[in-house]
């Protein structure tokens, strides 16, 4: 059996709820009711509204209308729950329409178009990488280190040299081999 630390007493979530037939609700049933419906009614006004943060403001808002009822005796407490929800849901389309004055006519918004590349400059730039890593596993394997080490890597000529125990005048004529070649590759 859970128990809301809010409330004196532990409720029991599986059960009917704790109002008598056409009862006004006390803050346990309420607390009850939310306990027990508020994900169905997220669900239910998510599918209504098109968005899970409006459908949670709404939920909740109904919530707090079914608080505020006065003198309004309650014979189905879920049911009035889901009613209020879905007439917030309606409220809320009626303040937000979405008509054909929300909508862009494409032949007039032309230059909205992306920016993006499209299809065929990927599979274009897919291509050229494939050829330039052919073109670098095709180098000997001593100047596919340095190059490796110094364009991927960032490692600096110095630091190649050390590292490979050769000079740095070795270093850079290793590194114009490697860029001739794939500029080769790339024309």
């Amino acid at each position: 059996m859970p128990h809301c630390s809010a409330l004196s007493t532990p409720i029991k979530i599986d059960g009917p709820i704790p109002v008598a037939r056409h009862a006004m609700l006390g803050n346990d049933a309420i607390t009850h009711l939310y306990l027990r419906h508020i994900a169905a009614l997220r669900g239910f006004l998510a599918a209504r509204v098109g968005c899970r943060e409006i459908a949670g403001e709404l939920a909740h808002e109904s919530f707090v209308r079914m608080m505020t009822c006065k003198n309004e005796a309650i014979a189905d407490p879920r049911a009035f729950l889901f009613r209020v929800a879905g007439n917030l849901a309606v409220d809320h389309w009626r303040a937000n329409p979405v008509g054909p004055d929300r909508f862009l006519d494409i032949d007039e918004h032309e230059h909205l178009a992306s920016e993006a590349p499209g299809p065929e400059r990927y599979a274009a730039a897919r291509q050229q990488l494939d050829r330039l890593r052919r073109a670098v596993d095709g180098l000997p394997s001593r100047c596919r280190e340095v190059f490796a080490r110094h364009k991927f890597d960032g490692a600096t000529q110095a630091e190649i040299a050390t590292e490979f125990g050769i000079s740095q005048n070795a270093v850079e004529k290793h590194l114009i081999r490697a860029l001739v070649r794939l500029r080769r590759c790339l024309d």
